[in-house]
């Protein structure tokens, strides 16, 4: 067989790789390039963000399909460049039928050939040896005309389309040896060259080095060209082949040696020729294109010169003890490697259990149980007939099989679960007492019979030989009240005296910081929190409109934003009125079709049973995704231009709130919702009025003795299995293709002729990554801004409460009525903390849960004056100077570009035009952001309410509306109040004023007494910023926190008119702020004695204030430098404030970077008047080093304990591949989720069957380290926070927190005060650290067995 016979085998025996062919070469583009590349690309050496939607890919179409020029060849070269391609290729084949179906494909497009195959004359008299039957097969190709049609990497790689972000490194043949990679540098200047060769890019053989020849790779009796013009038959069969390994092993360990016997060997000659130069290179390039044959040629040039000598260099050989150390080595990296791949196999399997769980449940609570059986008897099947070792997708979950159960059991068809128990025990999965209870309660269901009894004996005798109990199954089965019921029937055919016992639920502590508390549960007398603000008959008003606020997901209300309403604004709500009536009707049209579509393929395929996203998309009405679509174009439309998440956040957030709405309508189906409203009501019967006899103060342990009392229904915490990350992501992509394709608007607006995609998908460059993100068009911003809609629409979950939420009870239940909040904010991959908090049960966990209760329970009401003040600033264009935000129309334009300008000029108006443009998208999310706080106070302003909260994984307390709550800057902190207000009594005034002064930050350093006669000795400004805040002095305006200070200036002036202080009623929160927390806690931990002092853990005077005595060395360090002339330490005269360091030493202690400190001073550095913006780098630069110079003097011991918190977390990372775990004082198990991760793959279609978590991925160690130290402080910071609210809500006061700055009423300060102070002792008393070490060497310490 000759090379075109070679060639025809290539063509006939392999089906892989599509191919293209141009003169007569195979080209295998898939492998060389990426069709990703087709949507991006670059153009004058910026990158341009190319939109893919329904237009853009049919003009991306047409631009594909530009003819080609033809050439010409004669025979000989058509049979050289065959020659050359069936060497360089690999083993690639084609089918003659998939020849045939391209051919018929190719005729139905009307495309331009891009270049013909040879003539029939051409190859037959370039091939010497052919049989009869290829010689038919290429006859049949020309007669058929068989073209194969270009992508758009042909074009780009032939020049003829746009030029790619991707370089020409496809040019080079697979395998190359490393003198070829030396030079790696030089071919990529000589590839960003355009290569355009007459002849095609392939190189006949005889410009190849003897090396490359080798490289290239045999076939089996190609003509091989000699130097002599003459051919000769290259070896074939099993001797052509060892040749071949054996030459090409040889030469390419004599190259990859060359270079290290080349630093070995200094005496050894070499010939040294210099790099190919770059200029050169550029230089060619403008005289003429560089040519295939010229690459290959000048990088062969480079080859041989590099070449050592002909003496050899002396042989080194490596020690024993060297080989010894590289096995080893190699040894470990196998283990580790296979050690790595069992666990991610581990992790896909466990990862699609979880995913087939979602999936059964939601087609069982549609009625598709045949569906469900299939899908698992599918995979299940799959699983059998596998040959793969790795095999992930196999279901070794009782979970799984417990679902089929409970639609079986409803169905009352033992005989299918009885067939299902015999595949569960086939396949080695242990049933668990939720298996037992369904296989009873199906029992219980079918008619007494002689069969039916031998049957329960039966399942009895397994669950006992399995070690369960009956009242373990009647205690801990997670089934429906019915199905209970039905299995004591069955139980009770077999032993009529069974009955069940009525187990109590734990509700004690087990914490030695809280046992304390144990004794006192029940004796202690608490007043309510709403105590004499509400009434029964409010609290049932109110707790039905929440239900019906979290079943309808939506909160719509009034915006406070003030425009001047023109007829144009009115013209322009009718046109979105109309456009938003035709997206609605569009959406739901095309929503119906994709499902009908949807629903042929998922009933019309016999044979498939894979998990697919219909059933997920039929579990709720249409209209309820036509909301959530119509709901996410509104918020597009008010986003801000400069920042958006990505494309697959966006997707995952549209399924999270699908998620939601289903897990309401659940909760309706199965009776909890019901339930719920029965328990809830006596629970707000007791939140009123608490102080009754053995009536426990707490609300956790009312809550499960009200649960208790209410043993009919479903239990409280039943609720739908959670869907996986990657379930929520399809859901959303497949709403947003449907939003991509059909949201249409008129573009430009005011033309109102040309339609055009209202939102659609861009590539944004972010640092060094490219994401994909999702944006309005800029008619759909315009349309919303001009239209100025007087509504606002929010989810209900953003939203606060309006009657006390649920108290948390476990994991699973708290927070809101309905609407699922999570105890902890995870990462949505992270699944290990949450199985470590299952793992160590509720009553580990009721310290945390109290907190959070007894700060959930404060009743808070709106500040109205204050809110008038802001409102009215913010509707007058803000206030930077009071940081009230501004709307992005009062940013300064930048200047013009005038003619006459020289090109410095040009460039700082540039400059200054992308400042602006930063600037005024910054001032646009400010403003939006204040806009929905505003808006949401002046809702609530006459109402009371309430912020459940929950916790991050470190335990770090939140609200969970993110919008309106205490966590807020000062200006939104100024406008919440207490709802319930206490006297001010004989201590209440004095701590008022002081509370004002603390404010101010003008005399922190002083003794309380001197505050509060400082504050006596300006009482005059006090009053005249209460009664004129705007027009007056504005003495206020000049705090550190001035609208909190107006605040307190209000309160302060009510009070002192009120004729009698201390029977004034005060609702305003008053603070006690921490010294630098995170420093206080690394003092008591390393019993730092200096350290202590300065964050005032030890008695004095006058308080200490460690900023102020850190900026105190660094200005003392400052004027070293200035006297001895370093001219930034001069330009800082006057600006070392501690202002400016205070941020920085505060975040030191949480593992703050030298870069992020840089940023965080020059920040500072910006906002001081008079400092020169030149000097700000290098200024910020010598602040941080002198900062952390000042802070190691002072902490000793601080450093040496975050290095051994560093050290810690590498081992446990990097030695041991896990993620860092540790509990918190309180009992908190923590796990740090930051792993490599890598994203999951997304489909409309089918879905995927497994998904990454950080269980089951790579640590990333570097993350691991740096965060240890600031999360364990962290998480001893909320400890020490969590203690105080408990005792706080013991001593019967109110108490409110922002992390390590604590809330309460002005009369109760004294009393939070002391337990605040007893606490910190109580929490350092515990041996935490060596409590800590203990925990790492039980948890990852190496066995001694």
């Amino acid at each position: 067989m000759g090379t075109v016979g070679c060639w025809l085998n290539l063509l006939k025996t392999n089906s892989r790789v599509t191919f293209r062919i141009r003169n007569g070469v195979i080209r295998d583009d898939g492998r060389l390039f990426p069709d990703r590349c087709g949507e991006s690309w670059c153009k004058g050496g910026s990158r341009r963000w190319i939109t893919r939607n329904q237009s853009t890919r049919v003009q991306a179409a047409g631009a594909r399909s530009r003819p080609r020029a033809s050439t010409s060849k004669n025979s000989a070269q058509v049979s050289e460049e065959i020659t050359c391609a069936s060497k360089q290729l690999h083993s690639f084949s084609l089918s003659e039928q998939q020849l045939a179906t391209a051919a018929a494909t190719a005729s139905t497009h009307k495309v331009p050939p891009p270049l013909e195959m040879p003539s029939e004359s051409a190859v037959e008299s370039s091939c010497d040896i052919m049989r009869e039957s290829d010689r038919d097969f290429v006859k049949s190709l020309f007669q058929d005309r068989v073209t194969f049609y270009p992508n758009i990497s042909d074009e780009i790689r032939w020049n003829q389309g746009p030029l790619h972000t991707y370089d020409s490194s496809f040019m080079l043949p697979d395998t190359v040896s490393e003198t070829l990679r030396i030079n790696e540098g030089n071919l990529k200047v000589i590839m960003d060259s355009e290569l355009n060769h007459p002849h095609g890019s392939l190189l006949p053989v005889e410009n190849l080095s003897n090396e490359i020849k080798s490289l290239i790779g045999n076939k089996k009796n190609i003509l091989h060209k000699t130097k002599d013009g003459n051919t000769k038959t290259l070896k074939s069969g099993k001797e052509s082949a060892v040749t071949t390994k054996k030459r090409k092993k040889g030469i390419v360990k004599k190259v990859s040696t060359a270079v290290n016997k080349e630093k070995l060997s200094p005496d050894t000659t070499q010939k040294t020729v210099p790099p190919l130069s770059r200029k050169k290179v550029l230089k060619s390039k403008s005289k003429h294109k560089l040519h295939g044959p010229e690459v290959l040629h000048i990088l062969e040039e480079n080859v041989e010169a590099q070449e050592p000598s002909q003496t050899p260099a002396p042989k080194v050989e490596p020690t024993p003890k060297a080989k010894k150390g590289v096995k080893k080595h190699k040894k470990n990296k196998k283990d580790e490697e296979k050690y790595f791949k069992e666990v991610r196999r581990r992790g896909r399997e466990t990862s699609f259990n979880q995913s087939l769980a979602a999936y059964i449940s939601v087609c069982i609570n549609l009625g598709m149980l045949n569906r469900a059986t299939h899908t698992l008897l599918y995979y299940r099947q799959c699983a059998h007939h596998s040959n793969r070792k790795d095999e992930c997708q196999k279901v070794n979950s009782v979970q799984v099989y417990n679902l089929i159960f409970q639609g079986y059991a409803n169905k009352k068809n033992f005989k299918k679960m009885k067939e299902l128990f015999r595949c569960l025990k086939e396949d080695g999965i242990d049933p668990d007492v939720t298996t037992y209870a369904l296989l009873l309660s199906c029992l219980g269901q079918q008619e007494m019979s002689e069969n039916n009894t031998q049957n329960i004996r039966l399942y009895l005798e397994d669950m006992n030989n399995e070690g369960f109990t009956l009242e373990d199954v009647f205690s801990q089965a997670e089934i429906l009240e019915n199905d209970l019921k039905c299995a004591l029937k069955a139980v009770t055919q077999v032993d009529p005296n069974f009955e069940i016992k009525q187990v109590k639920t734990e509700t004690e502590y087990s914490c030695n910081l809280v046992n304390n508390l144990n004794t006192t549960m029940y004796s202690t007398k608490v007043p309510s929190p709403a105590h004499g603000i509400v009434t029964q008959e409010m609290l049932n008003k109110w707790m039905k409109e929440q239900f019906a606020l979290e079943a309808s997901s939506q909160l719509v209300i009034n915006s406070i934003e003030k425009k001047e309403e023109s007829k144009n604004t009115h013209h322009y709500r009718k046109i979105l009125e109309d456009w938003e009536e035709k997206w609605r009707s569009v959406l739901r049209q095309t929503f119906i079709t994709q499902l009908g579509v949807m629903k042929k393929s998922f009933y019309g395929s016999g044979l498939d049973k894979r998990m697919s996203i219909y059933p997920y998309l039929v579990s709720l009405p249409p209209e309820e995704f036509i909301s959530i679509m119509m709901q996410e174009i509104q918020r597009l439309a008010r986003g801000s231009e400069s920042f958006s998440f990505t494309k697959y956040m966006m997707f995952r957030r549209l399924g999270e709130l699908v998620y939601m709405r289903y897990v309401v309508k659940y909760k309706k189906e199965v009776g909890v919702l019901d339930r719920l409203k029965d328990v809830y009501k006596d629970y707000t019967t007791w939140y009123l009025d608490n102080e009754k006899e053995n009536v426990t103060y707490i609300p956790r342990v009312r809550w499960q003795e009200l649960a208790d009392s209410h043993c009919s229904g479903p239990a409280l915490e039943h609720s739908p299995v959670e869907w996986p990350s990657t379930v929520m992501t399809s859901i959303g992509k497949f709403m947003y293709s449907v939003i991509l394709l059909k949201v249409m608007l008129w573009n430009p607006l005011h033309a109102e002729k040309h339609v055009y995609p209202a939102i659609y998908e861009v590539e944004r460059t972010k640092g060094y990554r490219t994401v994909d993100e999702i944006k309005p068009s800029p008619s759909l911003v315009e349309l919303y801004q001009k239209a100025a809609k007087p509504t606002l629409t929010f989810e209900s979950i953003v939203s606060p409460m309006v009657c006390p939420p649920l108290p948390w009870v476990s994991t699973n239940l708290g927070g809101y009525l309905l609407n699922n909040a999570k105890i902890v904010r995870l990462p949505y991959n992270a699944y290990q903390q949450k199985q470590r908090m299952e793992e160590c049960g509720n009553q580990q966990l009721y310290p945390i849960m109290d907190s959070l209760n007894q700060l959930s329970s404060i009743p808070w009401r709106v500040n109205k004056p204050m809110l008038d003040i802001i409102t009215e600033l913010f509707n007058s264009n803000g206030c930077e100077e009071l940081d009230i935000p501004q709307p992005p129309s009062q940013c300064p334009q930048p200047q013009k570009i005038q003619p006459g300008m020289s090109s410095v000029e040009v460039h700082k108006i540039r400059n200054q035009r992308v400042d602006f443009e930063q600037r005024k998208n910054e001032m646009h999310s400010l403003w939006c952001d204040a806009l929905y706080k505003l808006s949401l106070a002046h809702h609530f302003q006459d109402r009371i309410f309430w912020f459940p909260h929950n916790m991050d994984f470190r335990g770090r307390v939140y609200p969970c509306p993110p919008h309106l709550n205490h966590l807020s800057s000062d200006v939104f902190r100024s406008i919440l109040k207490f709802a319930k207000g206490e006297k001010l009594g004989s201590n209440g005034l004095q701590w008022l004023k002081l509370h004002l002064i603390n404010l101010t930050g003008f005399v922190k350093r002083e003794p309380v007494e001197d505050r509060i006669k400082y504050c006596e000795s300006i009482m005059e400004d006090i009053l005249d910023s209460a009664d004129h805040p705007l027009t007056g002095r504005r003495w206020w305006t000049k705090s550190d926190e001035p609208w909190q200070t107006l605040a307190a200036c209000k309160e302060l002036a009510a009070a002192l008119r009120s004729g009698n202080p201390e029977e004034y009623v005060s609702q305003l929160p008053v603070h006690q702020d921490g010294s630098c927390n995170g420093l206080q806690h690394y003092a008591a931990l390393g019993r730092d004695k200096i350290g202590a002092m300065s964050v005032n853990l030890a008695p004095s005077k006058a308080p200490q204030d460690v900023y102020s005595d850190v900026a105190a060395l660094v200005e003392a360090e400052r004027q070293k430098d200035a006297a001895s002339g370093t001219p930034v330490a001069k330009v800082l005269e006057g600006h070392v404030k501690r202002k400016v360091i205070k941020q920085t030493v505060m975040t030191t202690v949480y593992g703050v970077t030298r870069y992020g400190a840089r940023l965080q001073i020059e920040k500072q550095l910006k906002a001081l008047d008079g400092f020169p913006a030149s000097q700000r780098w290098a200024a910020s630069h010598y602040l941080v080093h002198k900062t952390f110079l000042c802070l190691e003097k002072m902490f000793t011991s601080t450093k040496e304990i975050q290095n051994w918190f560093t050290d810690c977390a590498k081992i446990v990372s990097e030695t041991r591949g896990e993620n860092l775990e540790y509990i918190t004082p309180l009992g908190l198990p923590v796990v740090q989720p930051y792993s490599k991760f890598v994203g999951d793959q997304i489909s409309i279609g089918k879905l995927p069957s497994t998904f990454y978590t950080d269980s089951f991925m790579k640590p990333n160690v570097m993350k691991q380290k740096n965060a240890f130290p600031p999360n364990f402080i962290h998480s001893l910071d909320s400890s020490h926070m969590m203690l105080t609210s408990l005792h706080c809500q013991q001593a019967g006061i109110t108490f409110v927190s922002v992390h390590d700055c604590f809330w309460t009423h002005a009369c109760s300060v004294n009393i939070m005060n002391k337990i605040c102070r007893d606490q910190f002792v109580a929490l350092h008393k515990e041996p935490i650290l060596e409590d800590l070490s203990r925990f790492l060497q039980k948890k990852f310490g190496l066995s001694k067995g």
